[in-house]
């Protein structure tokens, strides 16, 4: 889907898929979506665009039009939940959101039968994901398998995918994409010892091609500009508003590297060190992300 939207290396993002079908279902029957910007909301608009385009017609049971918003919504969220989210992440993100749905949808008049029939129907087949997803997990070697990924993720960031971002965003967007694919979720489900290897593993990663971004050692520092100078491309507001779509739940305190990489439109966080070397912009974002 991302590839269709936008040129450029954003289009080989997987994290972008599996986060859009997370923030469609944390939207269902809400007032507004809490975004933190505009450039998020603008992003989030122009990915729903691009998926309401791709399946203009959403059927009920049997061919029958939805009966009301949220069975409406829910119908897209089975076809969003099918094609685009893979991860164990995502789809039990997406089952924890339709667990806090369905006493809601019980308890409000306006809701159709027919969308509460949905819902059910949606927890039960995310259900049997969750469970295909968490065995298929089980019977491989969950540490070899994140270890690929990441030497996948890491590889594609040497080859230039990843230019149209500045040095940090890039450490940021390769971390997201560990985060909602096979490494996340091996560090997720396998043991603390796997996770722990895991995330050192990609933690040298980052450190050493977060070096090589700028020709220099890991322990050198420099200004924090040069890690969050973004180079001029075709197509650069749009990567800037995906980028800070992606980051747009990185909190100011807790995650100030994150939020500083991300949130461009914004000052840096006071958490942000000014004069950083690789190894600790690295070992931060690693932090941040899978902390």
């Amino acid at each position: 889907m991302s590839g269709v939207l936008m040129e450029g290396p954003v289009r080989t993002l997987n994290c972008i898929s599996e986060k859009f079908a997370v923030d469609f279902a944390m939207g269902i029957d809400v007032a507004r979506q809490p975004w933190h910007s505009q450039q998020s909301k603008a992003f989030y608009e122009q990915l729903m665009a691009l998926f309401v385009s791709g399946t203009r017609r959403y059927s009920g049971p049997a061919g029958m039009a939805p009966q009301d918003d949220l069975e409406a919504s829910l119908v897209r969220l089975g076809v969003l939940t099918a094609d685009l989210a893979k991860s164990y992440l995502a789809n039990s993100q997406i089952s924890e959101r339709i667990a806090q749905l369905e006493p809601v949808s019980a308890r409000t008049a306006h809701h159709s039968t027919a969308a509460r029939e949905r819902l059910q129907l949606l927890r039960q087949q995310l259900s049997l994901r969750l469970n295909r997803i968490e065995a298929d997990l089980q019977r491989i070697d969950l540490l070899r398998q994140g270890t690929v990924h990441s030497e996948q993720i890491f590889s594609r960031w040497r080859s230039g995918h990843y230019f149209s971002f500045s040095p940090a965003a890039r450490c940021y967007v390769a971390l997201e994409e560990l985060r909602w694919g096979t490494f996340g979720d091996a560090v997720r489900l396998g043991t603390a010892q796997q996770a722990e290897q895991l995330i050192e593993h990609a933690r040298g990663l980052a450190i050493s091609r977060l070096a090589e971004e700028v020709n220099a050692s890991p322990r050198t520092r420099h200004y924090f500009h040069e890690w969050l100078t973004t180079p001029t491309s075709p197509g650069l507001l749009e990567h800037k508003d995906a980028l800070t779509w992606l980051g747009d739940g990185c909190d100011i305190d807790r995650q100030p590297v994150s939020y500083s990489v991300t949130q461009s439109w914004q000052g840096v966080a006071l958490g942000m060190p000014r004069i950083c070397s690789a190894m600790r912009l690295g070992s931060a974002l690693v932090d941040e992300v899978f902390g």
